[in-house]
């Protein structure tokens, strides 16, 4: 990806953070289970168990999954929120328009 549509990106997930299409933290585990979750993102600094578990998770569930796009201070910066190292959009219409940055 590149810085273009990296910044692209981080400017929509402020977006969809403001739009309380966006969860963050132990809940987005239980929510990709409950089938709630449409697409999860994680940060390149997240622990390798951790990250295995919540890939492992999103295969299970057929929930798309992006990894190593942004540092976890890139993505706590741009939803406001200190210290996260995973999201996850509930939304299918705003997880359709973050997937269309990702893979342009």
């Amino acid at each position: 990806m590149n810085k273009e549509n990296n910044s692209k990106l981080l400017q929509t997930l402020g977006l969809v953070q403001a739009s309380r299409s966006l969860i963050s933290g132990n809940t987005l585990f239980e929510l990709v289970k409950a089938g709630k979750i449409k697409l999860v993102l994680i940060s390149s600094d997240m622990g390798e168990s951790q990250k295995k578990k919540l890939t492992d998770k999103c295969n299970f569930y057929k929930v798309n999954v992006y990894h190593d796009l942004m540092t976890s201070q890139e993505l706590s910066h741009a939803i406001g929120k200190d210290n996260v190292k995973a999201i996850g959009i509930k939304d299918f219409k705003n997880a359709k328009w973050v997937k269309n940055i990702i893979e342009e």
